[in-house]
């Protein structure tokens, strides 16, 4: 394994026969005429089908070529971390506060210290936003402290660095699917940005309000008003920077259009509604809030009030998988480096590394730079992938609590729309990817034989559109679900 500049290349030696080299030369004509369609002509394809009891390859076009996988790395880094921490793994945020209590008053700071987790006050898992705050004021007026004479502090410790890939690029960085991984996330590390536009195209639309309130920020609109009926607007910022620019397009003639922005400071953006709860429920805070990102809290040191912990991490990862959530993906590649005592983007990066080198079986190397796939850099093949699945299948907790809460294709989350009709939907589970020109899925299903079957397919730089080359993966798994 070489580790330089924040890139991780691993190279894992054949120790599957069955997924090794050897294997290559079997290449079916169903997996041929998929990828040799006029449709994909000039595209780069790598694409296996595997028996998933066997881990034989039974199907292959170039499956060892190297190629974006988009979100279908999710799968890798979810199986990792589920094996590593162990599926009733929890994240653990507190709230305490160090100084003295004279009469009601706290002569001191309130902490929150975070513990990484991604679904702190997440809109999709977990009792949400408000509630949280609930608890907290709650526990606060519970501690007899009906004033702060000091400071809420958002101590985001837990991990370091600026949580944002290196290779993530400037048009992703800002919006809420390239929010940036924090030791103290808080609702989902994003804030709503409302616009109403004209009946006109070309005409500016008008900023209406953010909503959660956000500290500090500064936002510069450049979004018009268009025929093209989709959000075409992207925020551009950095992390710690308060200063956002909007351009791009909406839909003319809304009098509500929400878009989503990823937070310049999590920590801070935590302490800030805390302490504007507390001056709703009659409780003065003299300090304001304030955000730690270098300063480590010992909690033996602090009085705790309240804490809270995740969901157990089995069902963080059904949700990272099931609608290919990037900022629970990020989190677990920086909770794998905590655990072996670098919480970094390196360290993840790193410890990820060491579980593919036993999950994956392969004379070829790989090349990763996060953990959700939204790095264009990360270079996989779909036999790296099929070995995530295979290794996966063999363990009866893996096989639980990944493959088995994959999406069901025709059916639930980012997989509902892929196979919706025929003997695949309800039948295929997997994870797809896309980005611009990437179409890539992974997953497992019955063949009409009942042989339980495994696939990987990764699409680059296609012509065309993304929802054809959808239907020609389609039509290629429902031939191998009938030859098999």
């Amino acid at each position: 394994m070489i580790f330089r500049l924040k890139l991780i290349r691993v190279l894992l030696l054949p120790c599957f026969l069955l997924l090794a080299e050897a294997s290559s030369g079997q290449v079916s004509n169903a997996t041929t005429r998929f990828a040799t369609q006029p449709a994909l002509a000039g595209a780069s394809i790598s694409a296996v089908v595997t028996d998933m009891i066997t881990g034989e390859v039974i199907q292959d076009f170039d499956g060892s070529r190297r190629l974006c996988p988009a979100s279908v790395w999710k799968l890798a880094t979810t199986t990792a971390a589920l094996e590593v921490l162990g599926s009733d793994f929890r994240f653990r945020t507190t709230l305490a506060w160090e100084g003295r209590i004279e009469n009601g008053t706290l002569i001191g700071d309130l902490i929150i210290v975070g513990g990484g987790d991604p679904s702190l006050g997440s809109r999709h898992i977990g009792a949400g936003f408000d509630a949280l705050y609930a608890q907290w004021v709650s526990a606060i007026q519970a501690a007899g402290i009906d004033s702060i004479r000091g400071r809420v502090i958002g101590n985001a410790a837990h991990f370091q660095g600026d949580g944002i890939p290196r290779t993530r690029i400037w048009e992703d960085m800002a919006n809420y699917y390239g929010t940036g991984v924090s030791g103290l996330s808080i609702h989902d590390n994003t804030y709503f940005v409302e616009f109403s536009t004209l009946p006109e195209p070309d005409q500016p639309a008008v900023l209406k309000r953010v909503h959660p309130a956000v500290p500090g920020l500064e936002i510069t609109s450049e979004v018009m008003s268009s025929t093209v009926q989709a959000d075409k607007a992207f925020i551009f910022g950095t992390p710690y920077d308060t200063r956002r620019v909007i351009s791009g397009t909406l839909p003319l003639g809304k009098t509500s259009y929400e878009i989503k922005g990823s937070l310049p400071d999590p920590a801070l953006f935590a302490a800030f509604h805390l302490c504007d709860r507390l001056e709703k429920v009659g409780i003065p805070v003299s300090g304001g809030p304030e955000a730690e990102h270098q300063v480590t809290r010992e909690l033996p040191t602090l009085k705790i009030l309240s804490e809270h912990l995740s969901p157990p991490l089995a069902e963080l990862v059904t949700h990272t998988n099931k609608v290919s959530d990037n900022l629970f993906a990020e989190t677990l590649l920086y909770q794998l480096g905590a655990q072996a005592s670098a919480p970094t983007l390196e360290g993840g990066l790193a410890a990820l590394a060491a579980q593919m080198a036993k999950m994956t079986y392969s004379t070829k190397p790989l090349f990763f730079y996060d953990g959700s796939g939204l790095s264009r850099y990360t270079a996989v093949s779909a036999r790296h992938m099929a070995s995530v699945l295979s290794y996966a299948r063999k363990s009866p907790i893996l096989k639980t609590e990944v493959l088995d809460r994959l999406p069901m294709a025709g059916k639930e989350g980012s997989m509902r729309y892929f196979a919706a009709e025929g003997p695949l939907s309800g039948n295929l589970r997997g994870k797809s990817g896309s980005m611009e020109k990437v179409r890539c899925y992974a997953g497992y299903f019955t063949a009409k034989t009942g042989r339980e079957v495994g696939f990987a397919v990764l699409v680059n730089n296609f012509d065309g559109n993304p929802v054809e080359v959808r239907g020609l993966i389609e039509k290629w798994l429902e031939e191998v679900y009938r030859g098999y």
